[in-house]
């Protein structure tokens, strides 16, 4: 039977043993933060940054960055503006991983196509241009699969990059680090499986220690945005700036949000020439304390002694950030923010896109009263055109709404800013089922096509026809494609098309396709171009996005262009609050056929003729001398032909 004494010699060896060896199963070493990681691993390339070359962490990442890596924290929400380098801080995130803590990681991108455009032009570089990741991330091989688009293998883990709208993408794999980037841009339902940031974190139920990091700039409004909310539930850090006059420490803020909302206290001041525009050199922001204004010159100094001051920092789990474009390093910036203040504060719609992209704040949908019929009906009284289409319009749009018993069609010009006329509203009577009418005995489609022929006057003389018309297809839709089919490829671009609540990606409209071979159907977001519309309606005055209206204007027009609101309610399956447009009047044909104008004119400037109709300012000026519109491009190059060539060849 063995004694004591003589276990004792193995037990020390054992010990000896386990010793040498405990190298191997303790945790991976955390020598460094994942700044640090990053100003010593990662290089910038040329043309994909305000400054290329090795990183260097401004005062405001190092925290955001680094708190992803204390064992009290499983949640970060940064809700930002541009121009601050949040998409970077998330960049560093994976790299670290990647080659320091190897981990499953998933990125989460808004669409599947995002997911891999974001995946060639940021991930692909960061690896490229990181000599640690590319000695570590797999490429694919004829016998092994490794770094494809979606996916990066390496040593311990690998990355996954999928779209918000992918349900079989969020599902897929066991995740410890998941990255929820622009979290604002996601649908609310996936493939009627429910919410893709709740199935997304289902897949780090495996791991213990897991992080979820969530970023975005606030897109939707006030009550119903995602980032507002967690920024909300987190500890609300705000990155605290020395006064260089008096030392006191406080955020920078666009206005006071303590001020009055009738009276608000803006914190950056400025001084204005006799035309109006910022005189750069006049910029200060206001201390709250002594009320010096402070130069930009002086941020450099203050971003550097800056610290992040947490609200509520009792909640350690779930760590938040806000950060909007006045912290911006890279440039000078203050001057260009009061420029672009002045340029939206009276127009809604910019100022929408300023509140929430440069301000990183919620837009309150709410304060935005709509617009109502009377209203318009006195701003109409004054207008009279002196030619069917005003000197400012250079472009015309044409719609048409097909019912059951009449089609009604409208046409619009556009100038410089998007600012519109409506030029004419046309009812043809008669069924579009049929080609004659027993009851009017006419072919309306025959009507509507003799009144697309006709021209209208210019104000400089010229007269136009519209360079694009939508036809909506939701009743009679063959009937529409048998009129549309001879006519959508000629210059008179005559198109069917058909209205939706949201696309599936960014835009106003994108492409369909029918049942019936050769028709080009066009989705429109109806629900995007209403809130252009109503924003729109309420610009004060003439200028861009401003929406003419004529004296002849019907008061029945008026009411049904104003005759749907936009309310919340929360979906009964997924109980997600969300925004959708009720119907307050019995007709609403003229507010869609705005909606079509304005996906026309879309249509033109992004996808079939940008060179011509994207600068309106251009087109305007060329117009109002008396010239062609279609002189504005040079005509192609016509084929030579020669008796080696009988196709042709292009001159020289």
């Amino acid at each position: 039977m063995a004694t004591a004494e003589s276990v004792a010699p193995h037990l020390d060896r054992l010990g000896e043993i386990f010793r040498s060896r405990a190298h191997l199963l303790a945790p991976p070493a955390r020598a460094e933060s994942v700044s640090q990681w990053a100003e010593r691993n990662r290089i910038l390339p040329k043309g994909r940054t305000h400054r290329p070359g090795p990183w260097l962490t401004e005062s405001y990442q190092r925290e955001i960055m680094d708190c992803i890596l204390d064992p009290a924290v499983r949640r970060i929400t940064l809700r930002k503006s541009t121009q601050v380098g949040g998409s970077e801080v998330m960049n560093n995130v994976i790299g670290y991983f990647i080659d320091a803590d190897p981990k499953p990681i998933m990125l989460v991108q808004p669409t599947s196509e995002t997911a891999k455009d974001y995946s060639n032009e940021r991930i692909a570089p960061l690896i490229e241009h990181s000599p640690a990741l590319r000695s570590k991330v797999r490429t694919a091989t004829s016998r092994r699969a490794g770094n494809t688009v979606r996916l990066k293998r390496f040593p311990g883990g690998y990355l996954k990059i999928t779209g918000a709208n992918s349900g079989a993408g969020l599902r897929s794999h066991p995740i410890a680090v998941l990255l929820l980037d622009e979290v604002e841009a996601y649908p609310l339902d996936v493939n009627k499986e429910g919410d893709p940031v709740e199935i997304a974190e289902r897949r780090t139920e495996t791991f213990d220690d897991a992080k979820i990091f969530l970023a975005s700039t606030p897109a939707r409004p006030r009550g119903l945005s995602r980032i507002d909310a967690e920024y909300d539930a987190s500890s609300q850090g705000l990155f605290h700036l020395p006064c260089p006059f008096c030392g006191f420490e406080q955020p920078l803020w666009w206005r006071d949000p303590d001020s009055d909302p009738e009276h608000p206290v803006y914190r950056l001041v400025f001084e204005r020439d006799g035309q109006g525009a910022v005189i750069p050199e006049s910029v200060r922001y206001l201390c709250t304390q002594c009320g010096q204004g402070i130069d930009e010159k002086h941020k450099a100094r203050m971003l550097a002694a800056g610290r992040w001051i947490h609200r509520r920092p009792e909640r350690t789990a779930h760590r938040g950030f806000h950060l909007n474009a006045l912290y911006s390093p890279w440039k000078p910036i203050w001057a260009e923010l009061a420029e672009r203040w002045v340029a939206a504060k009276d127009n809604p719609e910019k100022l929408r896109a300023f509140v929430t992209l440069s301000l990183a704040e919620t837009w309150d949908a709410a304060a935005q009263n709509p617009v109502e019929a009377p209203v318009l009906r006195s701003r109409a009284k004054e207008e009279k055109y002196p030619a069917q289409v005003p000197r400012g319009g250079c472009v015309l749009v044409a719609a048409a709404d097909v019912q059951h018993n009449r089609i009604e069609v409208q046409v619009k010009a556009f100038g410089p800013g998007e600012e519109s006329w409506l030029v004419d509203y046309q009812v043809f009577w008669g069924n579009p089922g049929i080609e004659v009418d027993p009851a009017t005995q006419v072919n309306v489609w025959e009507q509507l096509d003799h009144y697309l022929l006709r021209e209208w006057e210019h104000e400089c003389g010229l007269r136009l026809r519209p360079a694009i018309v939508l036809i909506d297809s939701g009743a009679h839709a063959d009937s529409v494609y048998d009129f549309v089919l001879p006519r959508q490829f000629s210059l008179r671009r005559i198109y069917a098309c058909k209205g939706v609540d949201h696309l599936s990606r960014p835009g106003l409209v994108q492409e369909s396709s029918t049942r019936k071979a050769n028709i080009r159907l066009w989705l429109v977001d109806t629900y995007a171009a209403k809130d252009r519309i109503f924003a729109r309606l309420n610009i004060p005055k003439p200028g861009p996005g401003y929406i003419h209206l004529p004296d002849w204007v019907t008061d029945d027009y008026l009411q049904q262009l104003t005759s749907e609101r936009k309310i919340t309610v929360r979906d009964k399956r997924t109980r997600t609050p969300r925004s959708i447009y009720v119907q307050t009047y019995a007709r609403n044909e003229a507010l869609d056929l705005e909606v079509y104008c304005h996906a026309g004119l879309w249509l033109l400037q992004n996808l079939l003729a940008p060179a011509l109709y994207r600068d309106l300012g251009a087109l305007a000026e060329h117009i109002q001398q008396g010239r062609n519109p279609a002189t504005l491009v040079p005509a192609p190059a016509r084929r030579v032909r020669t008796p080696g060539n009988p196709l042709g060849s292009m001159p020289r």
